[in-house]
């Protein structure tokens, strides 16, 4: 999927959205570097100078700037890794959603930043549609995710955010760590994906050892490679056989753009319902990572 930018220009008179009088005071950022709050606290003032609303922090592109951020750190961040980010994290958060990012290093602080961010980035960052951005920081080099077209956004925004927690859309709550194996919630898995079996009248799947270790090897060198492949470099027969496991017959599925535990079963049972209700495979192994599956 290409993720468009299409973010909206500053006018040029506009009335203001708030009197110089009833803006708060913003302190001023220290020399401490990655304040989330901080940072978006002087964005906001900008915008405001620039009669522009509030833009707020939101949990999800936070993360997804977490993972561009280590992606960066290894030397392998591209659009097509961005793109992959957007499908799994961003698009979900709404049918129209725009969003980009940026990436800027090194600085000794905050303020630093925050000057060459706009400098770097005026358009987008003053753009009147923008919603909500995302930060993260690591040894001065920082990377910022931004969107517009937000299906859900808080009652109220703040200019200067009076709390650390950062907005997560209503149904987002994570699950609890331990249900989370190979990047997927696994329980939820299995009880989808056994739940049409029992409807085909097929005995439910189990959990394989090695054909989940095996899916998490090909979810993370999907990753690693940056797109979808069934054809190596590592090859999921050899692999497993070479573990000396007892099975008569391997079948593997893959894909990109993994959403969800229910999106991952409606493309299994869409794309490949007669292997998913086969009686003769008995085992499973699955995994994601950063939108890939195995």
């Amino acid at each position: 999927m290409t993720v468009s930018f299409a973010f909206g220009a500053v006018p040029a008179r506009p009335e203001p959205l708030t009197s110089p009088e009833s803006m708060p005071m913003l302190p001023a950022l220290s020399s401490t570097r990655g304040n989330a709050q901080q940072i978006v606290c002087q964005i906001n003032r900008e915008r405001s100078n620039r009669y522009l609303s509030p833009v707020f922090l939101h949990r999800t592109l936070s993360d997804a700037a977490l993972s561009l951020g280590q992606r960066y750190a290894d030397g392998n961040l591209n659009s097509a890794y961005f793109d992959r980010v957007f499908n799994s994290r961003i698009a979900p958060l709404g049918s129209n959603v725009y969003s980009s990012y940026k990436v800027l290093g090194t600085f000794a602080n905050d303020d630093d930043y925050v000057v060459r961010l706009e400098q770097s980035i005026y358009d987008t960052l003053f753009a009147r549609t923008l919603d909500a951005i995302g930060i993260y920081e690591n040894s001065g080099t920082y990377t910022i995710v931004l969107a517009s077209g937000l299906r859900d956004r808080p009652s109220s925004v703040d200019v200067c955010p009076n709390t650390t927690t950062q907005y997560s859309p209503p149904g987002d709550t994570p699950s609890p760590p331990s249900n989370i194996e190979n990047g997927i919630d696994l329980p939820a898995f299995l009880c989808a994906i056994n739940h049409e079996r029992t409807n085909a009248r097929t005995d439910a799947f189990v959990v394989h050892t090695a054909l989940h270790n095996e899916a998490w090897e090909q979810a993370k060198q999907m990753s690693q490679l940056g797109h979808y492949t069934v054809d190596g470099p590592r090859k999921v027969d050899e692999s497993i056989y070479g573990q000396h496991v007892n099975m008569k017959e391997l079948y593997w599925v893959a894909g990109d753009s993994f959403h969800n535990v229910n999106s991952l079963v409606n493309v299994l049972m869409s794309t490949y319902s007669s292997k998913v209700l086969d009686p003769k495979y008995q085992v499973i192994g699955v995994a994601q990572k950063d939108g890939f599956w195995s």
